[in-house]
């Protein structure tokens, strides 16, 4: 997969293209399956415990002849990462998205209709979204966890890390189960964020307070040189990197349950602000 996000001047003056259309899910170069826009199953485990390529999914891609970038949404599971995905979308429903306490996304689900994008350097390309099953759920094995988030980073041109609150030592240790790889542009997504950013009584913005959480720890006990290794793993794999907190959708706990009913527009107003910042940073 290419890279089409890395931000800056181009070393040398790219050549002139056409402005990309207004962004649209909708918007396709290639044929895509019939009927409306959907998701589709990529990669799912068959009962020998096997990673498989859907044969529906392998078709839409056959069918692309320009060249692909990707922006996956990976984290922990239960914690909305089908729901932003439909709001990057534009819409409430698309990717599937449930109230209950066990998972809905299993495996890589891809959105059946790639978006046209031109690049910084001029490049046609095809915009993929894919969302990933979470990490952590109850009826998976560390190995699965693993082998499916690193599946989904090393897919990406883009991969966010969905996360409810800030960034915590949790985080950052389930964050390193991947640190070994080759690593797309990060965005780190902080959803249901409350905290006020603020360093030495002072406003910071979210990529500070990304820089603040990746400085070495003080200490020189085992368990802080294990802590700043992979703080500098993190620095080190991921040089083009971005912070994005997202307060929680909608104040009233009861229609929280039922987010893919709700109309954008009835979102709360610093939800679909930081939404469109996000939306502007990947398109």
């Amino acid at each position: 997969m290419l890279r089409f996000f890395n931000r800056g001047t181009p070393d040398s003056a790219a050549p002139e293209s056409p402005e990309p259309p207004p962004y649209s899910p909708y918007t396709a170069t290639p044929p895509v399956p019939s009927g409306p826009p959907r998701p589709i199953r990529l990669v799912y485990c068959d009962e020998n415990g096997k990673f498989k390529m859907d044969p529906e999914a392998v078709a839409v891609l056959q069918l692309l002849k320009e060249p692909v970038g990707v922006v996956s949404v990976c984290g922990r599971a239960r914690q909305g990462k089908s729901f932003i995905l439909n709001q990057l979308l534009g819409q409430s429903s698309g990717f599937q998205v449930a109230a209950t306490h066990r998972p809905c996304t299993k495996g890589l689900w891809l959105w059946s209709t790639p978006i046209r994008r031109t690049a910084l350097d001029g490049t046609i390309y095809n915009l993929l979204l894919l969302d990933s099953e979470g990490i952590d759920a109850y009826d998976q094995t560390g190995t699965y966890s693993t082998q499916i988030f690193s599946l989904a980073v090393l897919l990406s041109s883009m991969f966010i890390y969905n996360q409810m609150g800030g960034i915590d030592e949790a985080a950052l240790d389930r964050l390193s189960l991947v640190t070994e790889m080759i690593f797309p542009n990060f965005v780190w997504l902080l959803r249901d964020f409350y905290l006020d950013l603020v360093e030495d009584n002072r406003r910071i913005t979210p990529r500070d307070y990304l820089e603040i959480a990746l400085r070495p720890v003080q200490g020189g006990k085992r368990d802080v040189a294990a802590k700043n290794e992979i703080r500098e793993s993190i620095r080190a794999l991921f040089p083009d990197r971005e912070c994005f907190p997202l307060v929680r959708p909608l104040s009233n706990e009861n229609d929280l349950q039922k987010l893919d009913q709700i109309p954008v527009k009835n979102l709360r107003p610093e939800f679909r602000s930081g939404l469109e910042a996000l939306t502007k940073f990947y398109f």
